[in-house]
Order: structure tokens, then C-alpha cells, then sequence
């Protein structure tokens, strides 16, 4: 093969190296370990949507077991404010409930767009509530290790 001619010494063209295969091989890797990945964290939003729900469910109960409390104890002007937080819990108890997780995030987007502040002091309670949560979970398992 001379440097000008684009052919072999059998007068045929090169074959080019395809690597036209190996190029699909990982786009479909990645195409089905993206699809697995977006089922289970959606699994475990559904999971977590169902936690919320029940948690916030049971926050209600509590708060309207006050509530009557306070009717009882003739703190009526308190017992209201108690009965008004109850309802609005359980308000957005039935939101978390019925919408779907995409509708939740995208809600989630809308807020933190609309009101970057109360979306960061909502963050940092949220965190600070967790935490305490998994201290709590994580003090049982460290007294039976001793």
C-alpha cells in the first residue's frame, strides 16, 4: 500500500476498526442500570411517602388528644389553636396521600424556588429532627454492645 492509495496490496479497502459495538454495549448498560436504579429509589419514595403519611397521621391523633385535654382543663382559646394545627396536619397528611411522588417533587421544586428561605429553615429542622431520630435508634444498639 502506497501513501496516496486508500486501498491494499489486494487492491481491496482497509477494514476499519468498528467499535460501533462496543459503543452500544455501555449505552445499554447504563440505559438498564438507570431504569433499575429509578424503580427503587421510586420504591423506596413510595416507602418513604407511606412513613410520612402514617407519622403524620399519628402527629394528629396526638395533637388532637391535647386539644381535647385542653377543652377539659378550660383552656378553651388554646384547645383551638391545638384543633386548627390538628386540621392543618391532617391536610397535609391527605396531599401527601393522594398526590403521586412526582407531584411532590415537584411541589418540593416549586417551594424552594418560590421561598428559598423557609425551604433551607425547613431543611435544617428536618435534619436537626432526624438526627435525633437516629440517635435515639442508634442508643439502643450501643448499651446492648456493652
Amino acid at each position: 500500500m502506497t501513501n496516496g492509495d486508500h486501498t491494499t496490496s489486494t487492491g481491496m479497502p482497509p477494514i476499519e476498526p468498528s467499535h460501533a459495538a462496543l459503543d452500544v454495549i455501555p449505552v445499554q448498560a447504563v440505559g438498564t442500570a438507570r431504569g433499575v436504579a429509578s424503580s427503587t429509589v421510586r420504591s423506596f419514595a413510595d416507602e418513604g411517602k407511606t412513613q410520612v403519611t402514617a407519622t403524620l397521621d399519628g402527629l394528629v391523633t396526638a395533637v388532637r388528644d391535647v386539644a381535647t385535654k385542653l377543652e377539659n382543663s378550660g383552656a378553651a382559646p388554646f384547645a383551638k389553636y391545638a384543633h386548627d394545627a390538628a386540621d392543618a396536619v391532617a391536610g397535609w397528611s391527605a396531599s401527601v396521600q393522594t398526590k403521586s411522588v412526582d407531584e411532590l417533587v415537584d411541589d418540593t421544586r416549586t417551594l424552594v424556588r418560590t421561598s428559598p428561605a423557609l425551604a433551607v429553615g425547613v431543611s435544617l429542622a428536618a435534619g436537626f429532627i432526624l438526627s435525633r431520630l437516629f440517635k435515639a435508634v442508634a442508643a439502643p444498639a450501643r448499651r446492648r454492645a456493652w
